[in-house]
């Protein structure tokens, strides 16, 4: 079994890659933003990061994903509800690995 200090030094394959285009692609499709946006890309970064932490399952690479750009208001859902949102800063997400 790896360490954590392993599983952030892994490098991702050709299949993790894929896994992660397609959950990103959705999220873009969703949100109305291209993948080379600076918040899709942002978003991106975010997913690697998980994913090497052991959050591989893509249905809740999905679900954080969207949260994500939601909070970060790059969903319709998050535009629809934008007026209702009060100003205060949003707290940093805090997840663990997922024993999938």
């Amino acid at each position: 079994m790896l360490d954590s200090q392993s599983i952030h030094l892994k490098a991702l394959d050709s299949a993790d890659l894929q896994r992660l285009q397609v959950v990103l692609d959705v999220i873009c499709r969703e949100a109305g933003k291209a993948v080379r946006s600076p918040e899709m890309q942002e978003l991106a970064a975010l997913l690697i990061r998980l994913y090497r932490h052991g959050l591989t399952d893509e249905d809740k690479l999905l679900s954080v994903g969207r949260l994500a750009a939601a909070r970060k208001g790059h969903s319709p859902a998050a535009a629809a509800t934008a007026g209702r949102r009060s100003k205060r800063p949003v707290r940093q997400l805090s997840l663990t690995r997922s024993s999938s």
